[in-house]
């Protein structure tokens, strides 16, 4: 037990409060914990596209996005979470591509989609933005689909001075035989089978529209990941509820759009049988590792159990009086 306590403690100081910036010609990434918000006003790709999986959009920003030197009001993009700026199907941003499309649930009944492309226009700042959000998102032609409850949200964020986000929100993808944290999406065959020997994303990386060689890409676990030119590299491990991927043009100096989440010290750490929750009328989420809501509701009083959860390391997500704090425990 102690060895486990150790080992848990060292995994814990390792991923709290972490900020990764890594830096290539014309870009920086950073890599940090902020707040998953889902969109309120949007419209759905699901219904403008008549409800076909394989689809293909363009979507107007309503500002000039800097790109690699050149501007674009619009740009297109697709099922595979793939998006070009020009009519020539270049390979501009792979931010959290997949090779097998991701697809909704069916959409018979229109006016209570809960599986869906969204996106909106929205400014947080004074800063313009255009958001396309893949909410509660599967895989197309999962084969294991009918055994596995396998989903993911996440939001590509594209700001008027050139900076893009990915916002990781809940994903449940415990069990699935298509990922596995260390190696990425497999992929899977017509037949119903996963490829085991072939990895086909995420991947999550931006190249120029005129010059594939020149892009900068995240290789590796969203925690401790390597730069590299290849936009076909893999983000090897999904990242908790929360967490953002930012690609920032060198040009741009401190950027803050949005609020960063409040970080909260959760008691007693680490836990074996409750946790302190510091305002009774707050809603609480603990998420596991893998992303997969392990608990959410409003207690009744201060000491929340959680005696039911294996060890290891949860996320915890405390909303009050419209505030959002974040936290991090053990549980051993």
């Amino acid at each position: 037990m102690k060895a486990l306590i150790i080992f848990l403690l060292a995994c814990y100081f390792a991923l709290s409060y972490r900020h990764l910036s890594a830096q290539s010609a014309g870009y920086t990434i950073e890599s940090f914990q902020g707040v998953y918000t889902e969109l309120e006003d949007y419209e759905s790709v699901g219904i403008l596209a008549l409800g076909s999986p394989i689809w293909e959009m363009e979507f107007d920003f309503n500002f000039q996005f800097p790109f690699y030197g050149a501007l674009y009001d619009k740009m297109i993009y697709n099922a595979e979470g793939w998006g070009m700026f020009t009519d020539d199907e270049d390979e501009s941003t792979y931010l959290m591509d997949y090779t097998g499309s991701y697809a909704w649930d069916d959409l018979n009944d229109t006016s209570n989609i809960t599986s869906d492309v969204r996106f909106s226009h929205v400014t947080f700042n004074n800063m313009q933005a255009f958001v396309l959000q893949y909410t509660k998102m599967g895989f197309f032609a999962d084969p294991v689909a009918n055994s596995f409850d396998t989903y993911m949200n996440f939001q590509i964020w594209f700001f008027e001075n050139g900076v893009m986000e990915v916002h990781f929100g809940e994903m449940h993808m415990d069990g699935t035989p298509i990922y596995e944290p260390g190696k990425g999406f497999y992929c899977y065959t017509t037949s119903g089978g996963v490829d085991t020997n072939e990895v086909c994303g995420p991947h999550v990386g931006i190249s120029n529209p005129y010059d594939r060689d020149d892009g900068i890409a995240v290789s590796g676990s969203y925690d401790d990941f390597e730069i590299t030119s290849d936009i076909y590299d893999n983000l090897t491990t999904l990242p908790p509820p929360g967490w953002i991927i930012r690609f920032k043009p060198t040009s741009v100096g401190l950027f803050d759009p949005a609020p960063q989440n409040n970080h909260i010290i959760i008691a007693p750490n680490p836990a074996s049988s409750y946790i302190l929750i510091p305002n009774v009328a707050s809603k609480v989420l603990i998420y596991a590792d893998s992303g997969k809501i392990v608990y959410e509701g409003v207690p009744s009083e201060k000491i929340l159990s959680v005696s039911n959860l294996t060890p290891g390391i949860y996320f915890t997500k405390i909303i009050s009086s419209g505030q959002t704090f974040m936290g991090r425990f053990i549980k051993i």
